[in-house]
């Protein structure tokens, strides 16, 4: 098993961290076009939080937002109106907060996995209370907030969470394999 020190990202391969950006931002279009209204950035954000450099995980949950509210008010059809764009910078705001939320879990000693766990959380938390706070002055239906409306935002989260674990456990293990392979045979001088 990964040590905590070992999963996020380094120089070393700074390719590897480009193309995991690539990934959330793909996987943001999907998911938007999959669940709409329901795009888990709380766990986009804290996969990336853990996986990412600092920078790195700010710019995926950027252009994991923006491809979101591309897909929605390009292809899904999203009003073009004040509220609809005050609810797109809230959930961006949201997702920010998420973000911040999950990586002020990785300054505590943990293992993999609390650390993980710890960050899905807070960011949970954080994601929730912004939107929660963002119905002060913004309109929402009376169910927005109901404990089955939530339910469905945190399992979705969860099973987009586990995902992307696998997704990125599945590249470091290719990532691995590719590495242990012998290079070409140079030419004998």
């Amino acid at each position: 098993m990964l040590e905590r020190n070992q999963f996020p990202l380094r120089p070393v391969v700074p390719g590897f961290a480009v193309a995991w950006v690539v990934v959330i931002s793909g996987a943001s279009v999907a998911l938007s076009l999959l669940f709409a209204c329901v795009t888990p950035f709380v766990a986009l954000a804290a996969v990336s939080a853990v996986i990412l450099p600092r920078r790195m995980a700010v710019t995926a949950v950027l252009l994991a937002w923006l491809a979101n509210q591309m897909i929605g008010y390009l292809v899904l059809g999203y009003p073009q109106t004040w509220d609809s764009y005050a609810w797109g910078l809230a959930i961006g705001a949201a997702a920010f907060a998420a973000l911040a939320a999950a990586l002020g879990v990785l300054r505590l000693a943990a293992d993999l996995v609390v650390t993980m766990a710890g960050a899905f959380i807070a960011g949970f938390v954080a994601y929730e209370g912004v939107l929660f706070a963002a119905t002060a002055a913004l309109p929402s239906g009376d169910g927005a907030f109901s404990a089955s409306v939530v339910a469905d935002v945190l399992l979705i989260n969860s099973l987009a969470a586990v995902g992307l674990i696998c997704l990125h456990a599945a590249a470091a293990v290719g990532c691995a394999f590719v590495a242990r392979q012998p290079g070409p045979a140079l030419p004998q001088a």
